[in-house]
């Protein structure tokens, strides 16, 4: 699936609703592919810019809003609305997939340096308190891998709750989880962070 931007970011495409899109995308796939992409494109192509712009061209951050596209279609039959908007789901991909390319060539020399706090924020937050700013590139590095490391639910929880800003009442309605459950996997993840960049193996009780 090849992105066209120009054809997909157009603000006239006319909207259809979540359910309208899943059935589209269930039982027409072509025609929910098309949908999917007229509807959601800007949203994507958005996400990225803002989280990785800093580091690619604008090919990249295409290719990358297309592959992101076509794997939620490919997945569409694991897509369930009880966990939320096809805007939030397809939200919470895209800055997972942004911190995976982040992640796979933040060793490239070529890449432009950014502060990796800037990605983790969410837009209610945009300004890091002068602390989190010091933080070193290796460390901001060790941050990404040591959250993709916390394994599921726990990263989409820490994503939810750190980069988009939802309460624990949010995230455990999305994710069909009790709020206490919820809270206790960020009090644990934020442990378990503060030991992995601390140097520890981040399963102290």
């Amino acid at each position: 699936m090849r992105l066209h931007s120009e054809l997909y970011s157009n603000s006239e495409v006319m909207a259809v609703s979540d359910a309208d899109l899943l059935q589209l995308l269930l039982e027409q796939p072509e025609r929910g592919c098309e949908q999917l992409l007229r509807q959601y494109t800007g949203l994507v192509l958005s996400i990225c810019r803002n989280k990785i712009g800093g580091y690619c061209t604008n090919e990249d951050i295409e290719e990358l809003t297309s592959d992101i596209l076509f794997s939620f279609w490919q997945n569409r039959e694991q897509i369930s609305l009880q966990k939320g908007s096809i805007r939030a789901l397809l939200s919470v991909v895209a800055v997972r997939r942004c911190i995976d390319w982040y992640r796979s060539s933040r060793n490239q020399a070529q890449r432009k340096t950014q502060p990796l706090d800037s990605i983790m924020l969410t837009e209610s937050d945009p300004s890091p308190d002068p602390e989190r700013q010091t933080v070193s590139q290796e460390q901001r590095a060790e941050l990404y891998e040591a959250v993709r490391s916390l394994g599921e639910p726990d990263t989409e929880i820490v994503v939810r709750k750190y980069l988009y800003g939802e309460t624990a009442a949010d995230i455990a309605r999305r994710l069909s989880m009790r709020t206490g459950a919820v809270e206790m996997r960020l009090s644990r993840a934020r442990k378990k962070l503060k030991a992995m960049l601390e140097g520890g193996d981040g399963y102290d009780a």
